[in-house]
């Protein structure tokens, strides 16, 4: 069946974690038919990550560039996407198609997630649509020749901002996915150190990210660099087969 692009209608678009190239059919299918696209931009960026990927697909198409706060404060980046879903809503109800890109996916950690909460309100959930795209963790993992998960593994993705949760998390899966690693990852590899697993570790910064991706097959390694945002460690705790099940 056709995956179906409707006028009046708002589309989250996963781009992937960077390469043009990891862009989905769907996503290239909705973008070149959309009137309207809202690139999401952080207030510490000159440009739009998400909008560099998709730069070769856009012709007709009227870009939007959405400022959003890189701060952990609930009440500044509700107001930011507040005024997307307005402006969203305003494209939406005079018949144009829209979509929002996002790096990654639209359900993992996306500036979509705090827009189409607003939108259900204001279109409505049956004028509102997710394509699905490739995580930052997948492609990361892509770079080593380890599987994520066999068997009965158990693959938890969490924030790296809490250690004490890091820690806990390590007792409840065979592979840990850290995102938001950031100034962080030294105490990260301590602890990962401490439990004896730090040569189980690896890093990725910038993912798939033309000219800016660098690989940690040693996270000790990581150490000397300055993670910044797009950084994601994977921990390859152990493997848990059917008959631990």
């Amino acid at each position: 069946m056709t995956f179906e692009i409707n006028k009046g209608h708002f589309y989250a678009v996963g781009v992937g974690p960077g390469g043009e190239d990891l862009l989905t059919l769907r996503a290239v299918r909705v973008i070149e038919n959309s009137q309207v696209i809202i690139c999401p931009r952080s207030d510490s960026s000159q440009t739009s990550l998400a909008y560099d990927i998709i730069r070769g697909f856009v012709t007709h198409q009227k870009i939007i560039e959405h400022n959003y706060p890189m701060k952990r404060s609930q009440e500044q980046v509700r107001e930011s996407w507040i005024k997307a879903a307005e402006i969203i809503t305003e494209h939406c109800l005079s018949g144009k198609t829209v979509c929002q890109v996002t790096l990654g996916d639209p359900n993992i950690y996306s500036t979509c997630a705090y827009v189409m909460p607003l939108l259900e309100k204001t279109i409505g959930l049956d004028r509102i649509h997710i394509v699905p795209g490739i995580a930052a963790f997948q492609s990361s993992a892509a770079r080593f020749p380890f599987p994520l998960t066999t068997q009965e593994d158990r693959l938890l993705l969490m924030p790296a901002t809490d250690l004490s949760a890091v820690e806990n998390a390590m007792n409840h899966c065979e592979t840990l996915v850290l995102y938001k690693v950031g100034k962080n990852i030294a105490a990260i590899y301590e602890l990962l150190a401490k439990k004896g697993i730090a040569a189980n570790a690896r890093a990725v910064f910038n993912s798939e990210i033309p000219g800016r991706e660098i690989i940690f097959a040693d996270l000790k390694n990581a150490l000397q660099s300055t993670p910044g945002y797009l950084a994601c460690v994977i921990v390859y705790i152990g493997r848990k087969g059917w008959d631990a099940v």
